[in-house]
């Protein structure tokens, strides 16, 4: 996108120094103008590259979801693991507890002697 002088700036050239030299002024001036917009589009360029850059660094990829996910998947299966084994070990607590209950009962006490005669 070209900037262009305004018609009036050139007429005003034009009656201060004549034809030829406002031709020449307004080159001038245009060139530098074109020169400060590439130079405003690199920069512009470069500050999104950056950003980009600050955002990808501490924004989560989707690479690093996966990780994370992963990470989770194998935390699960190692807490179910756990819990499995205290299950089982509560159920063998609670297998003893009946049969030391069943023991200490006066009535299967005498029934164990009888067993023993």
């Amino acid at each position: 996108m070209a900037a262009t002088l305004p018609l009036e700036i050139y007429e005003l050239l034009e009656k201060k120094v004549g034809r030829d030299e406002a031709k020449e002024v307004i080159k001038i001036i245009d060139a530098s103008l074109e020169t400060i917009e590439k130079k405003a589009e690199g920069i512009a360029l470069q500050k999104k590259l950056e950003i980009k850059d600050e955002l990808t660094k501490e924004l989560a990829t989707k690479a690093d979801l996966l990780v994370l996910k992963a990470e989770m998947s194998a935390m699960k299966t190692e807490l179910e693991r756990r819990i499995d084994n205290l299950n089982q070990k509560l159920n063998f607590m609670i297998i003893l507890m009946i049969i030391a209950l069943t023991l200490m009962n006066p009535v299967m006490a005498e029934v164990i002697k009888g067993l023993l005669k």
